[in-house]
């Protein structure tokens, strides 16, 4: 299994992309907020301006998983914080390391672009959600959603 930085292409040109993107959407998706639809060219876009960072893991060439980091300068800080966009690893591949040294491959980003830390979402009660505090990470807050336009 092998983890590297990727670019937006790389991911837009693995066959494996949409079924990955199917299996994530089933997990993560939001009741009450429209169905995901990958904007590849918004990745592209802040990508292009150095704002979007690409992680993907494989499995004999084939895409398992990825993370997509952001490092935007948050107003209440005053500095680049990174953020997970999008983290996801196939079902069939979890237990193998593949999202743990995705994360810790974040974690190496974030430190290199100056954040003081990496914030990660995870659904709750997902795997994710029961793997993150046994690697280190505080829960600091919870998210709370609540339709207000049917656009």
């Amino acid at each position: 299994m092998n983890v590297q930085m990727s670019r937006v292409a790389d991911l837009e040109r693995d066959p494996g992309l949409a079924a990955l993107l199917v299996e994530y959407a089933a997990e993560s998706s939001i009741a009450g907020m429209p169905p995901p639809a990958a904007r590849m060219d918004s990745y592209r876009e802040l990508e292009m301006r150095g704002l979007l960072h690409v992680l993907s893991a494989s499995h004999e060439t084939r895409l398992i998983g990825f993370l997509t980091l952001l490092a935007p300068v948050l107003p209440h800080y005053g500095v680049a914080v990174a953020v997970s966009e999008s983290f996801f690893v196939a079902r069939a591949h979890r237990g193998t390391g593949a999202g743990l040294k995705l994360l810790r491959a974040a974690e190496d980003l974030a430190r290199r672009l100056g954040s003081p830390g990496l914030l990660v979402s995870a659904p709750f009660e997902g795997d994710l959600f029961r793997v993150l505090p046994r690697v280190g990470y505080a829960e600091t807050s919870r998210v709370f959603f609540k339709k207000v336009n049917d656009a």
